[in-house]
């Protein structure tokens, strides 16, 4: 079976990348699914997030906004990080309007914020996340992982909680979870990083 790919967004030395995606009828070995939520079992690149770059249909909109933010080009063995990339569905919360002004050069510093949000150092695979446990992002804020046997959700300074789609995807240097909401600091208005 050919896999399908995955992409998540890397910074500070990331970029987005190209990620086989554990399909649902694969078996249970390499995945498991828990109300609906797909979680992926030690699936490795075998390349650094840089090298994996390619497209995505589930992470376009992330795409778009790491090319505004000035990061691909950053893209060169940093690491190791964790990265939890929204997927498409997750930026259904901003609305066109405020997804353009993300992309306006006079808001380069609103976006790379954002996008930072979603990245924490070190390599952390799901055996090593516990319920209850806080991780601190590369902005210095803190997320709270919640963890139901294989269910991972991780929640923001919001208090707005993302189901993590796919995770444990291993690259080289870091580890991707691909989550369904995009998490922002308890200080941003609406949902734009301000």
């Amino acid at each position: 079976m050919k896999p399908n790919h995955t992409i998540v967004f890397c910074l500070t030395g990331f970029v987005l990348c190209s990620l086989p995606t554990v399909a649902q009828n694969m078996p249970s070995a390499t995945s498991s699914t828990t109300n609906g939520v797909l979680i992926a079992s030690g699936v490795k690149t075998g390349n650094t997030l840089a090298l994996s770059a390619a497209e995505s249909p589930d992470h376009t909109t992330l795409l778009q906004l790491l090319k505004a933010s000035g990061l691909t080009k950053q893209a060169s063995g940093a690491g190791p990080y964790t990265v939890f990339a929204p997927n498409n569905g997750a930026f259904t919360e901003f609305s066109k309007e405020e997804l353009d002004e993300l992309l306006l050069p006079s808001s380069k510093n609103r976006l790379i914020q954002l996008l930072a949000y979603h990245v924490v150092k070190g390599r952390l695979t799901s055996d090593q996340l516990r319920d209850g446990q806080t991780l601190t992002n590369l902005t210095g804020q803190i997320l709270t992982i919640h963890k139901q046997e294989d269910h991972i959700t991780i929640e923001d300074g919001r208090g707005t909680v993302a189901d993590v789609i796919q995770g444990n995807v291993r690259a080289t240097n870091g580890v991707i979870y691909s989550i369904n909401k995009v998490l922002q600091a308890a200080s941003a208005k609406g949902p734009v990083v301000r």
